[in-house]
């Protein structure tokens, strides 16, 4: 894609040998030069701001349509990229579904801050149906970002700055952009604490959920609690088919009525789970819309609590404040909890 001509406008790539300077599937940078030419601006003084684009679940492309449409995709996704930076700057591929993009005419937050968002906003990159072969899918990005001098002295800083935006993307649910900022994001582990690995999640649930000092109610309410945190979204909610709601939070997003509880009948009629993919917000069903608009929902998925056949309720996790791409952890969660609180309510039957 890029050519000798747009490399040698920069003094780093004027004696550059184009056979290794391009990454060979989707024609950007390659990443050592990308790396390469952001430690130069750097070394030089030259003042820039860096981000680090990672496609969302990338992974499913592969799975679900085979490793061809998942090329095509990071072609496309690298093309309208690059188009999109233009002369302001260059992208390269960072490996495997992980683009780093270096822009010359945004340094303050504001600026950058506004530059993203269009390149959001645009679906022309990402937050787009793509359409490859005979397959169509909605793709999402995240990305983190920061600038030289601004945020950072040194290259390695201004990676460990452009890398924690990105984590803390990541940690909000995806599709979304992080701009760093000290005061908010300087404490950020980018790595992740062994404590909130699957396994070790299911046995704090498991241990409130034996504690015998806690009634069902109130197990409920600490899981609940516990589950909001870990996955850093708005609520979680138990809402129950007599009306009744056990919550996470102050149940801003979970009034239950008739109408509630008929559509989330109707949601999970056929699996039990209501799981929504891409970033539909629902807008196919207009009493969905409608019920979301209301409870100033952006997203949420659910399941049945069932005990013998009989419906107990709906176990909710909502998201009022990012368009949430679920994530195979939340969606192992949500039905892992579903779980506990039906074995609650048959333990309880039992006693």
């Amino acid at each position: 894609m890029y050519t000798i001509d747009d490399l040698k406008r920069y003094e780093y790539f004027k004696n550059i040998n184009m056979s290794y300077a391009l990454d060979s599937l989707t024609g950007v940078l390659a990443r050592a030069n990308i790396l390469g030419f952001a430690k130069y601006l750097v070394d030089n003084k030259i003042p820039f701001m860096m981000g680090i684009m990672d496609i969302d679940n990338f992974k499913l492309v592969n799975d679900n349509y085979g490793h061809k449409v998942g090329d095509e995709c990071l072609k496309a996704v690298a093309t309208n990229l690059a188009n999109f930076v233009g002369n302001n700057g260059l992208v390269g591929r960072f490996g495997g579904d992980e683009f780093i993009i270096i822009v010359f005419n945004c340094l303050t937050y504001d600026e950058i801050h506004s530059y993203i968002e269009k390149m959001f906003n645009g679906a022309t990159i990402v937050r787009r149906k793509l359409k490859i072969d005979d397959v169509s899918f909605y793709i999402t990005a995240t990305i983190g970002c920061a600038s030289y001098p601004k945020d950072s002295q040194t290259y390695d800083d201004l990676f460990l700055t452009v890398d924690k935006a990105l984590y803390r993307g990541k940690t909000k649910g995806r599709n979304c952009f992080i701009v760093y900022v000290e005061s908010k994001h300087k404490n950020i582990e980018v790595h992740r604490k062994e404590e909130t690995s699957l396994p070790n999640l299911f046995t704090r649930i498991s241990e409130i959920a034996n504690n015998p000092k806690h009634s069902i109610d109130e197990a409920i309410k600490l899981i609940l609690e516990f589950i909001t945190s870990s996955l850093q979204i708005s609520e979680a909610a138990f809402l129950k088919v007599d009306k009744s709601i056990i919550t996470s939070g102050d149940g801003y997003h979970c009034h239950i009525d008739d109408e509630c509880i008929n559509i989330f009948s109707k949601l999970t009629a056929s699996n039990n789970f209501f799981i929504p993919t891409g970033n539909s917000n629902f807008v196919d069903n207009k009493k969905i819309a409608a019920f979301i608009e209301d409870k100033k929902i952006i997203t949420f998925m659910a399941s049945r609590v069932i005990i013998d056949k009989n419906l107990l309720g709906f176990l909710v996790l909502f998201e009022g404040k990012i368009t949430r791409i679920w994530q195979e952890k939340d969606i192992a969660l949500l039905q892992y909890l579903n779980t506990i609180i039906e074995l609650l309510y048959l333990k309880k039957q039992n006693d």
